[in-house]
C-alpha cells in the first residue's frame, strides 16, 4: 500500500504564480491589476507558449475576453516586422467542443472543463457576509486547478486557452511574443507579457536526480532536490523489486509544496520538518516487506507537458525500528547480606524478543549500569543482585532487546537494603552573623559514605524547641541562613543532624550560640518620682526594659537651650531602678531632664520622656549676729541696735518673746535704720529679742538670729 506524504501543493505555470496568487489573497486589494506572466520553448521546426495570467479575477476576465498573440520578427536587424497570430481572440474550448475533442477517461481535460463550466463548486456554501469570502475562494479553486491540468497535458492548455504552438517561423529565427487582452476590460488593468524566443535546435530535456533514500519501518522516503535547472511541474515515481521492472506509484503528477511560514509560527516542532522542504521535495512509500531491497527512480513533468528522462536509480531497504513491548516491574525483594532479587512479567513475548539486561542506578535518573553482561533467556522473571548497594536505594530497570537490537526500557523500581544505623552527630559547628542578617554556619563533614545531608535547627533561647530552617537534608556541610536584626532577643542558637540516604536521623550536634549584630536601640527608662527642695533636683527612674543596658546618660536644659549632658549612671541589674540628684539646679530656674539609655553595643536609645523642674523655696542666707538688747531705766524702753549690709533691697522685722513665750512678730524695720525702741517694757519680766533680714527679690531672707535677752 502506498503512503504518498500527505503534504500536497497544487503546481501551477510557474512558481512565480504561486507567489503572486498568494499575495492576491492575503494582500489588501484596492485597484484590480494584474499581469500575464509567458515563457517559451524553442523545437527547431516550432515554438511553444505557455502563459497564466497573475490573478484569478484576471483570468476569469480573459476567460470572456480572450487573448491576442502578437510576433514580432527582430530576426533581420533594422527590418523588425510585427504579426498578429490571433486572427480572433483566443478563448477557451465551449463546453461541447471540450466533450467532442477528448475521451471521457481524460481527467485533466475533466478537471478543465468542471473549472471553467461546472456548478458543483457553488454547492456548501456559506450564507450572509462568509459567502463572499467562500465564494472568492472557488473562484481561486477553479484558477488554480486550470493551470494545473495545463502543464501535465498539451492539448488540455490549448483547450483552456494557455498554450499556443507557432509553426510559421524559421530555424534560428529571433522573435519577441506578446500576449495580452483581446479587448480592453472594463474595470481593472492586465499588462502585457512578452518573452524573447531564439529558435535553435531544441534542447535536450533535463531529468531531476534523488538525492537521499531512508530507510524505516515498512516504509520508505525519497528525497531531491527542489531548486534545479528545471521548474518541474509534476513527478512521477517508480517502484521495482529487481531493480529491472519498474512500476508507476501514482497516475497523478505529485508535488510536495514548499512550508508555509505562517504554519511554521502555529507549530515550532515542524521546524526540522520545513527546513528540509525548503531545499527538498518529499515523498514516503509503505513497503511490503522489511529486509528486501526496493529500487526507485523519478520522472519530471514540466509546464510544456513534457516528461523527462528517468533519474538516477535508489535502493531502499526497510528494516525493524519498532521496539518490543516493556516488561513490567515487580517489588524487588530484599534477601539478605546485600542480595536483592529483581522480579518482573511480560505479558506479550514477540517472536523477534531475544532476551534481557538488568541495569541499576543509584538515584531513579541514573546513570544505570549494566549488571550482566550476557542476555537473559527470553522466559526469564528474576534476577539476583548479589551486591546491591548498602546505602540509599537501588534503582532497577529491566531493558528487553529483541533480534533488530531495538529496546524498551521498564520503569525503575526500588529495591532496599535495610539500614537502621544513624550516622554520628556532626562537630565542629561554628558560625557568624553579619550586619545584614546572613548566619553563616559551617561544621565538619560526616565520615559516612550514605550520608545524604544534614538538617539545620534554631531557637531564640537554648532551652526552648528548636525549629528545623532547612525543608531538606542538604549535602552541603555549611548553610547560609537570614534573620531579623530587629528584635530585643540578643543571641541564636543552632544545631545540626545529619541524614543518611535511608532516612536516619542522627544525634543533633552541639549546640552554638551565636550574638546576633545590634542594630536596636535600647528602650529608654521612665521617670517614676520627682522631689525639689533647696537643697536642688531629685528624680527616681525605673530603668531600661533592654536586657543588654549598660548605663545612663541624663541630659539637662534650661529652658529653650539645648540640651546638654550632664552625668553618666552605670546600669545596676541587682536595683529596680537609679536616682539622679541636680544640686548644681539654681532656685526659681525651669529645668527639663531626660535620660537615654545605652546598651553593650554603644547603641544609645531616643530620650526619655522629659521632666521639669523649679526650685521655688530659696536657701536662708546666714543670721544677723550683732544684734544687742538694751534697758534704758530713765525712758523705761528697750534699746535695740545692730549692724547689717546687703545687696538689694530688703528691709528687716524684729522677734520679741516674752518670758517662756514663744517668739513672736513685733516690728518690721527699713534698711537704712539700725536701731529700734520697745516701750512695750512690763517690770518684773524677761524680754528675748531676734532679728531677720527679709529680700524684695530672688535672694530670700536670712535665717533668724539667735535670741537676745534682756532683762527688766
Amino acid at each position: 500500500m502506498k503512503h504518498p506524504l500527505k503534504i500536497v501543493f497544487i503546481p501551477f505555470l510557474l512558481l512565480v504564480h504561486v507567489l503572486v496568487v498568494a499575495q492576491a489573497k492575503n494582500g489588501p486589494a484596492v485597484i484590480l491589476h494584474s499581469g500575464i506572466k509567458v515563457i517559451a520553448k524553442a523545437y527547431g521546426d516550432s515554438i511553444v507558449l505557455r502563459w497564466a495570467p497573475t490573478r484569478p479575477w484576471a483570468w476569469h476576465k480573459l476567460n470572456f475576453l480572450g487573448y491576442r498573440i502578437e510576433r514580432i520578427d527582430i530576426s533581420e536587424k533594422d527590418n523588425a516586422k510585427m504579426q498578429v497570430l490571433t486572427a480572433l481572440p483566443l478563448k477557451p474550448y465551449p463546453l461541447e467542443k471540450f466533450k467532442t475533442a477528448f475521451k471521457p477517461e481524460n481527467s485533466h481535460a475533466a478537471i478543465a472543463a468542471q473549472c471553467l463550466y461546472g456548478k458543483n463548486f457553488e454547492t456548501n456554501l456559506r450564507k450572509g457576509q462568509a459567502a463572499i469570502a467562500d465564494k472568492a475562494a472557488v473562484s481561486d479553486a477553479r484558477y488554480a486547478y486550470t493551470l494545473m491540468v495545463a502543464d501535465y497535458d498539451a492539448n488540455v492548455g490549448v483547450a483552456t486557452a494557455l498554450r499556443f504552438t507557432d509553426k510559421n517561423i524559421t530555424k534560428g529565427g529571433k522573435y519577441i511574443y506578446r500576449i495580452m487582452p483581446a479587448a480592453m476590460t472594463s474595470q481593472g488593468a492586465i499588462d502585457t507579457g512578452m518573452v524573447l524566443v531564439i529558435n535553435n535546435k531544441a534542447e535536450t530535456a533535463n531529468k531531476p536526480e534523488i538525492t537521499e533514500g531512508v530507510a524505516l519501518d515498512h516504509l520508505s522516503e525519497l528525497h531531491w532536490d527542489r531548486n534545479g535547472r528545471e521548474t518541474w511541474s509534476g513527478f512521477y515515481i517508480e517502484r521495482s523489486e529487481d531493480g529491472k521492472t519498474f512500476n508507476a506509484l501514482n497516475s497523478l503528477p505529485y508535488i510536495s509544496s514548499p512550508p508555509d511560514s505562517a504554519a511554521l509560527k502555529g507549530d515550532t516542532s515542524k521546524a526540522k520538518l520545513f527546513a528540509l522542504l525548503r531545499t527538498q521535495h518529499i515523498y514516503i512509500d509503505s513497503l511490503p516487506l522489511n529486509y528486501k531491497n526496493y529500487y526507485y527512480r523519478i520522472k519530471g513533468i514540466n509546464a510544456f507537458a513534457e516528461i523527462s528522462g528517468t533519474s538516477n536509480t535508489v535502493v531502499v531497504t526497510g528494516k525493524d525500528l519498532t521496539a518490543p513491548i516493556a516488561v513490567n516491574m515487580l517489588n524487588p525483594k530484599f534477601i539478605s547480606d546485600r542480595k536483592i532479587k529483581v522480579l518482573w512479567t511480560k505479558s506479550t513475548i514477540e517472536p523477534d524478543c531475544k532476551g534481557y539486561y538488568i541495569t541499576r542506578a543509584k538515584n531513579i535518573n541514573g546513570p544505570y549500569e549494566t549488571l550482566n553482561n550476557n542476555l537473559l533467556p527470553v522466559g526469564a522473571t528474576e534476577f539476583l543482585d548479589e551486591n546491591a548497594y548498602t546505602h540509599g536505594g537501588n534503582f532497577y530497570m529491566v531493558i528487553v532487546v529483541d533480534t533488530a537490537n531495538n529496546i524498551a526500557s521498564s520503569v525503575p523500581a526500588m529495591g532496599l537494603v535495610p539500614d537502621n544505623t544513624a550516622p554520628a552527630a556532626p562537630k565542629g559547628v561554628k558560625g557568624r552573623i553579619d550586619k545584614n542578617g546572613l548566619v553563616y554556619l559551617s561544621w565538619n563533614r560526616n565520615a559516612e559514605e550514605d550520608i545524604k545531608g544534614y538538617k539545620v535547627y534554631f531557637s531564640n533561647a537554648e532551652n526552648h524547641v528548636f525549629t528545623q530552617v532547612t525543608k531538606e537534608p542538604d549535602p552541603l556541610n555549611s548553610f547560609t541562613d537570614s534573620i531579623t536584626l530587629k528584635t530585643l532577643t540578643k543571641n541564636i542558637w543552632y544545631k545540626i543532624a545529619a541524614v543518611d540516604e535511608n532516612n536516619n536521623h542522627s544525634e543533633f550536634s552541639e549546640t552554638v550560640k551565636l550574638r546576633k549584630p545590634d542594630i536596636v536601640p535600647p528602650m529608654p527608662p521612665v521617670a517614676e518620682k520627682v522631689f525639689v527642695d533647696t537643697a536642688g533636683v531629685q528624680i527616681d527612674f525605673i530603668h531600661s526594659d533592654s536586657e543588654d543596658a549598660v548605663a545612663y546618660l541624663v541630659y539637662r536644659k534650661e529652658g529653650n537651650n539645648t540640651w546638654q549632658p550632664i552625668e553618666t549612671i552605670k546600669h545596676d541589674g541587682n536595683k529596680r531602678g537609679f536616682r539622679f540628684i541636680d544640686n548644681k539646679a539654681k532656685a526659681l530656674v525651669k529645668y527639663e531632664y531626660a535620660v537615654e539609655t545605652i546598651d553593650e553595643d554603644s547603641l544609645h536609645s531616643a530620650k526619655s520622656l522629659s521632666v521639669s523642674a523649679i526650685i521655688r523655696t530659696l536657701p536662708p542666707l546666714p543670721a544677723i549676729t550683732t544684734l544687742q538688747a538694751r534697758y534704758d531705766d530713765r525712758s523705761k524702753v528697750a534699746q535695740l541696735s545692730w549692724q547689717y549690709t546687703g545687696d538689694g533691697e530688703y528691709f528687716f522685722i524684729l522677734y520679741r518673746g516674752v518670758d517662756n513665750g514663744p517668739l513672736t512678730r513685733m516690728q518690721s524695720v527699713n534698711k537704712e535704720e539700725l536701731r529700734f525702741n520697745d516701750p512695750a517694757i512690763e517690770p518684773g519680766k524677761r524680754y528675748r529679742y531676734a532679728i531677720q533680714a527679709i529680700y524684695k527679690d530672688s535672694k530670700g531672707k536670712t535665717r533668724l538670729s539667735d535670741p537676745v535677752n534682756m532683762g527688766s
